[in-house]
C-alpha cells in the first residue's frame, strides 16, 4: 500500500470515528455509516444490515437508492445472508457471476452491479452485529487486499457505535415502560379510598383498608360507600394479569360495580349487572374476583354475594375467628348471563369483617412457603381487643415480617369493616 494511501485512509478512519461518535440513535446513525462507507471506500454504494438474534434475520432501513423502508429477510439467503451465517467476507469482481445475487433490483433500479464486497459486522465477543456491502469501485475494477481491510477497520467502529446505540434504545425504552408503569401505579392507587377515618361523624361502624402494591402494576382494589343513611357497600376485588392491562380493567370494574349499585338491591342483582356490563368489553378475556356487602349499620345484617373471590373472615372481639360461608357465582368477565347467590349474617357489636385479596395468604418467602390461611387466622387470633387501623396495620406487617427479602410478585390487599352498633 502507498504511502499516500495509507494517509488517507488513516485520515478517513478519523473522520469516521468522529462522525460515528456524535450520533447516539440508531436511526440517525445507519445513514452515517453508509454514506461514510461509501465515501471512504471509494463505491457508487452501499447497504448495512443489522443482525436480529431473536428472528435470525437481517433487516436494513437504509440503502442509497432507496426510500428509507425496512427490508428483512432470513439469514442464509443472498450474499448479505450467506456472509451473516457464514460470518465470511465475499469479495466478488463479477455479482452475475455469483449464484448467491439475486438481479432484482438491478432490473428495477437499471442499475448494473459489478463487484461486490460484503463483510460480517462483529463485535468483541465475535457476535453478529450486521453486514456491511459496498458495490461498484469507482475506478471500475475490483476491491482488492486494502479495501478489505480498510472495511474490516471501518466495520469494527461501526458494531461498536451500533451496539452502543442499541443500548442507549433499550435503556431509554425501559425506563419509558418503568415511568409509563409508575404513572398507571399512581392513577390505579388514586382510584382507591385513602383518608380514614372515612366516615368520622359515625359512630355506628369503623373500617380501614391498605394494600401493599407489587412492583408491576396489578389489578387489586377495595371501595366502600353509604348506599343510604343506614347502609354502607364494601367491596373488594383481584383482576386476573399484571400490567397496565389489569390496572384498565380494575379501573372499569370498579366503575361498573358502583354504577350498579341502586338501594334496595340486593348483591346478587348488582354484581349480575355490572358482570353483564364486563362481558360486553372484554375482547381481552379478563376477569375479576370479587366479595361484595351490604352492611345495615342499624342492625349488624350483612347481605353478601361472593364472585369467586377468596372467604373473608368473622373476627370476633376475643380474636376468634371463622371464614365466612360462600355463595354461587364466578369472577366478573368470565361469562354474561351468570347468576350470583346472596348470603345473609349478622354481626354483633364489636364484630368484624376481614376482607382479603390472595396476595395475603399466598404471599411467599424466599423457600417459596405461602403465608397460608393457617397463618392469617392464627394472627387473626392474636389481635383480640385491638382496633381495625391496628389489626389491618399488623396484618401486613406480619406478611411482610413472614415474607422477608423474597420478591413480592401481586399486590396484596386489606379491608376491614366493624360494626359498632
Amino acid at each position: 500500500m502507498g504511502e499516500d494511501r495509507q494517509v488517507r485512509n488513516l485520515n478517513a478512519l478519523l473522520e469516521v470515528a468522529k462522525a460515528l461518535g456524535g450520533e447516539m440513535q440508531l436511526d440517525n446513525l445507519l445513514p452515517v455509516i453508509i454514506q461514510k462507507t461509501t465515501e471512504v471506500m471509494d463505491a457508487d454504494r452501499s447497504s448495512l444490515f443489522i443482525y436480529d438474534s431473536e428472528n435470525n434475520e437481517l433487516w436494513s432501513k437504509v440503502a442509497e437508492g432507496l426510500d428509507a423502508k425496512e427490508i428483512r429477510f432470513p439469514v442464509g439467503i443472498g450474499i448479505a445472508g450467506d456472509v451473516a451465517k457464514t460470518l465470511k467476507t465475499s469479495n466478488i469482481q463479477d455479482a452475475y457471476k455469483d449464484e448467491r445475487f439475486n438481479p432484482d433490483f438491478d432490473k428495477k433500479t437499471n442499475y448494473r452491479t459489478k463487484s461486490v464486497l460484503c463483510m460480517p459486522m462483529l463485535n468483541n465477543e465475535g457476535e453478529l452485529v450486521g453486514v456491511v456491502q459496498v458495490l461498484n469501485k469507482k475506478d471500475g475494477g475490483a476491491f482488492d487486499d486494502q479495501d478489505e481491510n480498510l472495511l474490516e477497520a471501518l466495520s469494527v467502529q461501526a458494531a461498536v457505535a451500533i451496539q452502543r446505540a442499541q443500548l442507549l434504545e433499550a435503556f431509554v425504552e425501559k425506563q419509558r415502560i418503568q415511568e409509563s408503569l409508575k404513572l398507571a401505579a399512581d392513577i390505579q392507587m388514586g382510584m382507591l379510598p385513602k383518608e380514614f377515618p372515612a366516615f368520622p361523624d359515625r359512630e355506628d361502624f369503623d373500617l380501614f383498608a391498605s394494600i401493599i402494591p407489587a412492583k408491576e402494576v396489578g389489578g387489586d382494589f377495595y371501595d366502600f360507600f353509604l348506599i343510604d343513611e343506614d347502609h354502607l357497600c364494601f367491596v373488594i376485588g383481584d383482576v386476573s394479569g399484571k400490567g397496565v392491562p389489569a390496572a384498565l380493567f380494575m379501573a372499569v370494574t370498579k366503575t361498573h360495580v358502583a354504577a350498579s349499585t341502586i338501594p334496595g338491591v340486593e348483591p346478587s342483582d348488582i354484581l349480575f349487572r355490572a358482570n353483564n356490563e364486563l362481558c360486553k368489553e372484554n375482547d381481552q378475556g379478563m376477569f375479576c374476583t370479587i366479595f361484595y356487602g351490604i352492611l345495615n349499620t342499624k342492625t349488624g345484617e350483612v347481605h353478601y354475594s361472593n364472585g369467586g373471590h377468596n372467604p373473608p373472615y368473622i373476627v370476633r372481639e376475643d380474636g376468634t375467628n371463622e371464614q365466612v360461608e360462600g355463595t354461587m357465582g364466578i369472577a366478573l368477565g368470565v361469562m354474561d348471563e351468570m347468576d350470583f347467590g346472596v348470603n345473609t349474617l349478622t354481626l354483633k357489636k364489636g364484630e368484624s369483617m376481614y376482607l382479603y385479596t390472595d396476595g395475603v395468604n399466598e404471599a411467599m418467602d424466599i423457600g417459596g412457603n405461602e403465608y397460608s390461611y393457617e397463618r392469617l387466622e392464627e394472627f387473626l387470633t392474636s389481635t383480640a381487643g385491638q382496633q381495625t387501623t391496628d389489626i389491618v396495620g399488623g396484618s401486613l406487617s406480619d406478611i411482610e415480617s413472614f415474607v422477608g427479602n423474597a420478591e413480592q410478585s401481586d399486590d396484596i390487599t386489606v379491608l376491614m369493616v366493624k360494626y359498632t352498633g
